[in-house]
């Protein structure tokens, strides 16, 4: 049986979703998923962490890595917070020919990951051509939902995708606030038992007038990915690093960086899978 969220119901609020897909050389252009749902009450706030759920050792900050590895960075290094239910970056099941058998985030293996921006992109991996309703979910603290929105997936082979909140969309990450994410594949629209579900925490932290200097200083993507890596934004840095393999597809450095950055969390086994373009189709 496939893990899935407590079926409770959820707090109302619509929100838009944009979507970016990416390519395995040429990444594709974003696309856009936009509709209205809504949703009322509350779902289980007094679930709590396991007491002995902890996060996997420290990246040592002071052992040199060398330009193909991300320079002190620490990324399983957080904590989710102690409200809530924990993170899952895999799940799936025996579902048959028409649904994947999994999925995978490409997330720290705490589940929890910091990031500087209002709007963030996800990325998680699809072992299988798939053409199914697929939900992106972002919830507070407490596990209140507020956004929601529901797309069909149409994917011809096996690979990488990516969610991104958009510009225009009033769902902005605050600063100093956890947030937890659900992605579900809908492998039965009548049965939720059936859903493939992963999910996890991500945290929105302050530019401070430091990192900001620095960031402005610098001329290059390539060169920030040093500053987001010192300053444990994982997903800056797998975004940024995403995105200079659309633009440099040849170069086998930024290979290695992203096969040595899924590494460094235990995703090694993804680490060659394709990054797919995708067609969204909004269900409302």
């Amino acid at each position: 049986m496939a893990w899935t969220k407590a079926p409770l119901q959820i707090a109302v609020l619509s929100l838009a979703l944009s979507l970016d897909i990416v390519a395995i050389a040429s990444f594709a252009r974003p696309v856009h998923a936009t509709h209205t749902l809504e949703y009322t009450g509350d779902r289980a706030s007094n679930q709590q962490l396991p007491g002995n759920w902890q996060t996997a050792e420290l990246i040592s900050q002071t052992e040199d890595r060398g330009n193909n590895q991300p320079p002190n960075a620490s990324w399983n290094a957080f904590d989710p917070p102690n409200r809530g239910v924990p993170g899952r970056r895999e799940g799936g099941g025996t579902r048959g020919p028409e649904c994947p058998t999994s999925t995978t985030a490409l997330i720290p293996k705490s589940t929890m990951g910091r990031t500087i921006s209002a709007k963030p992109t996800f990325f998680y991996y699809v072992p299988a051509a798939l053409d199914k309703t697929v939900e992106f979910e972002l919830a507070d603290e407490a596990d209140k939902t507020i956004y929601k929105t529901s797309f069909r997936m149409i994917a011809k082979a096996p690979g990488i995708v990516s969610v991104t909140l958009p510009a225009d969309s009033a769902a902005s990450l605050e600063v100093g606030k956890n947030y937890h994410w659900y992605f579900t594949i809908k492998c039965n629209p009548n049965d939720t038992e059936a859903d493939i579900v992963v999910s996890g925490w991500i945290n929105r932290v302050e530019i401070t007038p430091a990192l900001e200097t620095q960031l402005d200083g610098v001329a290059s993507d390539g060169d920030r990915l040093s500053i987001y890596a010192k300053e444990s934004l994982w997903y800056e840095y797998l975004t940024t690093l995403a995105n200079l393999r659309r633009s440099q597809p040849t170069d086998s450095a930024l290979t290695v960086k992203w096969t040595e950055l899924l590494s460094s969390v235990e995703l090694e086994k993804i680490a060659q899978q394709p990054l797919v373009q995708i067609q969204l189709i909004p269900t409302n």
